[in-house]
């Protein structure tokens, strides 16, 4: 199962999957390798001749100006459908301190932008402006217009996620929207890798990590071949999300919507060559 789970994840930032609809690209650049124009709706610069399969890899730095992914233009895309009805650049949000918001460890190239024109703040596990999702206070409740979590969610314990999913509803007013990304597969059931985890720590001994385990009935585990991601705090991948148990799970914290952002957006940039690990956005 974990074998699979790779295979899922590697699918999800790599280039080609199913469900893949025909992009119009530029001719093709010199070497022969497809390419497309696009205006970074992140940083609003327009950039020219990116390889299609650089524009078309979930974690690709392919604006070749403020160094944004297809995923972080989707991020922007969907919230800006979400709270204007249209899709805008960023640098043209209108500038409106009434429509307030958080981010989870949000990437800065957005992050900074935001805050400049909306009432957003940008919060950290492991660092202040602190925000645990799994455990907020009650004077936090129902306070903001929009909340965003990109890749945040596969690294919290099994045991806290359902909390966390209900949290995040918590955290928004009636109007509220989450725009949501987690790598995730099209069909099939959660893969959690660790299912039992309770007490654990993480050593290094030999160049490797190895995460040990005691769960609740006192049983000893060992896992190797661990799987982190980039960034600070604990970025320790701990499933492989699987559509339907997402939409499930934010059914049951209390959304009422869904929208599954499979949206092609040449012009900003945004082809997404799956129908899978895209954003989602939930509203309250």
């Amino acid at each position: 199962m974990r074998a699979a789970a790779r295979r899922l994840r590697d699918c999800c930032v790599g280039l080609l999957g199913r469900h893949t609809p025909a992009p119009v690209v530029t001719p093709e650049a010199d070497d022969g390798i497809p390419s497309i124009d696009f205006l970074c709706n992140v940083c609003g610069r327009e950039n020219r001749r990116v390889p299609l399969h650089h524009v078309q890899n979930r974690e690709y730095q392919s604006c070749a100006h403020c160094r944004s992914s297809l995923r972080m233009r989707s991020v922007v895309h969907a919230l800006s459908v979400e709270l204007f009805g249209r899709p805008l650049v960023l640098p043209e949000f209108p500038a409106d301190k009434a429509i307030s918001g958080l981010g989870m460890s949000d990437w800065e190239g957005y992050a900074i932008p935001l805050a400049e024109r909306l009432a957003y703040q940008n919060t950290f596990y492991h660092a202040p402006p602190r925000l645990d999702i799994t455990d907020i206070r009650d004077d936090d409740c129902a306070r903001q217009r929009f909340l965003i979590s990109s890749d945040v969610f596969e690294h919290i314990p099994v045991a806290l996620l359902d909390q966390a999913f209900r949290n995040s509803r918590r955290l928004l007013n009636d109007e509220g929207v989450f725009i949501f990304t987690v790598p995730y597969a099209k069909e099939g059931r959660t893969v959690e890798h660790f299912p039992n985890l309770h007490q654990f720590t993480i050593d290094e001994a030999d160049g490797k990590r190895v995460l040990h385990n005691v769960t609740r009935d006192g049983q000893h585990e060992t896992f190797e071949d661990l799987v982190f991601h980039g960034g600070d705090g604990m970025t320790l991948e701990m499933r492989m999300f699987s559509e339907p148990d997402l939409l499930h799970s934010l059914k049951d914290a209390g959304y009422r919507s869904t929208r599954i952002y499979t949206d092609c957006v040449e012009e900003f940039g945004i082809l997404w060559p799956m129908d899978w690990a895209v954003p989602i956005a939930a509203r309250a």
